[in-house]
């Protein structure tokens, strides 16, 4: 039995690693932020592919910064529509509390994501 739990643990890891570049973003479920509390910080990118894409690739590019903030980046999916402010472009982030603290209609350079997360007073503590 303890090499079951194992291996199923070892299985499912990787789904809700942060900043995975291997897997590429998940889609937002309806409970991905609920299970992400306290646990991350998501980067949801919603919008018109070719947009959606080019946010990416520019996080995906600093994706061991990223890990090291417990960043994960999530997609358009089924849990979006709570999220959305319009129909157009959009790029959140989610403390681990939950809040979103951050709200753009337009791309965010991956270092403006980073400085943000690392003025957050709960990434401060993780510092020390």
């Amino acid at each position: 039995m303890h090499r079951f739990c194992l291996s199923t643990v070892l299985a499912l890891w990787p789904a809700m690693a942060p900043a995975d570049t291997t897997r590429g973003p998940a889609p937002l479920q309806a409970d991905t932020l609920a299970a992400l509390r306290w646990q991350a910080r998501p980067v949801v990118v919603l919008g018109p592919e070719a947009q959606v894409a080019r946010q990416i690739a520019d996080l995906q590019a600093h994706a061991e910064q990223l890990a090291e903030r417990e960043v994960v980046i999530l997609t358009d999916g089924p849990g979006a529509n709570a999220l959305r402010d319009g129909q157009g472009f959009q790029v959140l982030l989610i403390g681990k509390d939950g809040g979103v603290k951050m709200r753009s209609a337009t791309t965010v350079a991956a270092e403006d994501i980073l400085s943000l997360i690392d003025s957050m007073p709960m990434r401060q503590q993780e510092m020390r």
